[in-house]
């Protein structure tokens, strides 16, 4: 977990240098692989009851992959926490999380 936080952090970093406004909500897409379809729709229950949306299952090679998002802010303490959500949920079920990205938000609409 330590090293997603930590990716999490410097992801934050890099958005603010770019003028991210990351209190501002937006939608944000994860993705986390598994070994088995049924290990995959287990976890992908867990964040559908977490409020996140399942964008779709994908099998490539012996991993299926999950994909799936939320709209959130992006400041530092929303991202760790949404970071420690879901990496508990995808490592519950013997997945690996493999991060998220979204739109930077840099301009009041």
């Amino acid at each position: 977990m330590t090293r997603q936080l930590e990716s999490t952090a410097e992801l934050v970093e890099v958005n603010l240098g770019y003028g991210d406004q990351v209190h501002r909500p937006r939608r944000l897409d994860h993705l986390a692989g598994f070994r088995s379809r049924s290990a995959a729709l287990a976890a992908a229950g867990e964040l559908e009851a977490l409020g996140y949306g399942i964008d779709g299952l994908r099998r490539r090679m012996l991993t299926v992959w999950l994909a799936f998002g939320k709209e959130t802010p992006v400041d530092h303490e929303t991202a760790a926490a949404f970071t420690r959500e879901v990496v508990a949920v995808v490592d519950r079920h013997g997945g690996t999380y493999d991060g998220w990205s979204g739109f930077l938000v840099t301009e009041d609409v």
